[in-house]
């Protein structure tokens, strides 16, 4: 398998660009093919039904004649995700393990209900509804397209695979604007910032490392959050904070980071110290800073765009905080999507303010397969149980 190299612009997990570039173009060249019409919706119904009642005796079967192995219990190559609905899958007394074919991690796992009922999910469980959800929610351009036409709020912009096509786009928005890949997630070849045309086409060389085609939009303005939608509701709110300090007017930046790298949860395993190396010192000139500076207090100095949790970001439950506007909103986009589960990621400027009245704030992107680990181990506020939501649909839905 190869190994992914060492990439400032993936952030703090690098992933291998040219395998990843190659399956996006894959994936793009046989999307008019396979777009999913009623035949073929009807036929993943089938092969969803038939998977979940198969594939555990599969799985049985290979780690009888020793070619894979059950593990029962977490161990240091289980995922955080798969912890949490593992922890919940036991609280409900339903018996989980891990398929691992030839003793590797593939995020499979089998389920055996008290009633005796198993089923097979890879990393969420879902439940048969899951088959209906909108193929092309976790393409961010396709998702802009679509969500444009049904008039939910949205970044102006577009998507292209030309130099030529991205000063076009650009040409139409009003700066500042962010580029990044078409599909992927964790910010990896995200640039933002970008108020002219000479930072715009090195930004687009960054983004088509791994992807065909980049989208480019106009930048929003306010912090990243991500609300997941369990079943239609709203399970959770979560802030997701780049690295940043609050000034307090007497202390320089660098002295402020100092301060906070003292916190314990910053020692890991989830959550890691600031750095001031040079995508900090950039981040610092944009808002017209440097290390020395002793900003007015109250002020949020961030340290970097990215809201990795390994570059030094944060998160911060505000689930009780969230506008009724926005609860309306949020659930609206996954019913439109027909999504069980769904993590949306939205930017705006305050999240107790209904969308309606803020401007440059709308929806990042979607998953399908959302990392609600988050939710689980926010830096700051309530934790919140969104693998028991998600078990309590699936239940339901046996």
């Amino acid at each position: 398998m190869a190994l992914a190299k060492e990439c400032k612009d993936c952030g703090g997990s690098a992933i291998p660009h040219q395998i990843t570039y190659f399956n996006l173009l894959i994936d793009e060249l046989v999307r008019p093919v396979i777009a999913p019409g009623p035949l073929l919706r009807f036929l993943n119904r089938i092969s969803f039904s038939v998977e979940r009642l198969v594939t555990p005796s599969i799985f049985s079967f290979l780690v009888a004649i020793g070619l894979a192995k059950k593990v029962t219990e977490p161990d240091e190559h289980t995922m955080l995700l798969a912890l949490m609905i593992w922890n919940e899958a036991k609280a409900r007394g339903i018996d989980m393990w891990e398929f691992r074919l030839f003793n590797l991690p593939r995020n499979l796992f089998v389920a055996t209900y008290p009633n005796g009922k198993r089923i097979s999910f890879e990393g969420i469980p879902e439940p048969r509804h899951g088959v209906h959800r909108a193929w092309w929610m976790d393409n961010k351009a396709l998702l802009k397209q679509h969500f444009s036409k049904l008039g939910l709020p949205i970044a102006s912009g577009g998507s292209t695979f030309t130099e030529a096509g991205a000063r076009a786009i650009y040409r139409k928005l009003v700066p500042p604007v962010i580029i990044k890949p078409y599909a992927g997630s964790a910010s990896r070849h995200t640039v933002l910032h970008i108020d002219n045309e000479t930072e715009l086409i090195r930004a687009f060389k960054v983004a088509t490392q791994v992807a065909p085609f980049a989208v480019i939009e106009e930048e929003l303005v306010g912090p990243v959050y991500r609300a997941t939608v369990v079943n239609g509701t709203l399970s959770a709110t979560l802030r997701r904070d780049p690295p940043h300090v609050i000034a307090d007017g007497e202390h320089t930046i660098e002295e402020l980071v100092a301060e906070a790298n003292k916190n314990p949860q910053r020692g890991g395993p989830y959550f890691s110290k600031i750095i001031l190396d040079t995508d900090a010192e950039e981040e610092l000139t944009w808002q017209g800073y440097t290390k020395d500076s002793i900003p007015e207090a109250g002020t949020r100095v961030l340290l970097n765009q990215k809201v990795n949790w390994s570059l030094g970001g944060t998160t911060a439950d505000v689930s009780d905080e969230v506008h009724p506007d926005n609860v309306i909103l949020f659930e609206e986009v996954a019913r439109v999507l027909k999504a069980p589960i769904v993590g949306i990621d939205f930017i705006i400027g305050d999240m107790a303010t209904s969308w309606k009245e803020q401007d440059r704030c709308g929806v990042l992107e979607c998953n399908s397969m959302p990392f609600f680990d988050n939710h689980h181990l926010p830096f700051e506020g309530t934790p919140r149980n969104v693998a028991g939501d998600i078990w309590d649909m699936v239940t339901e839905s046996r």
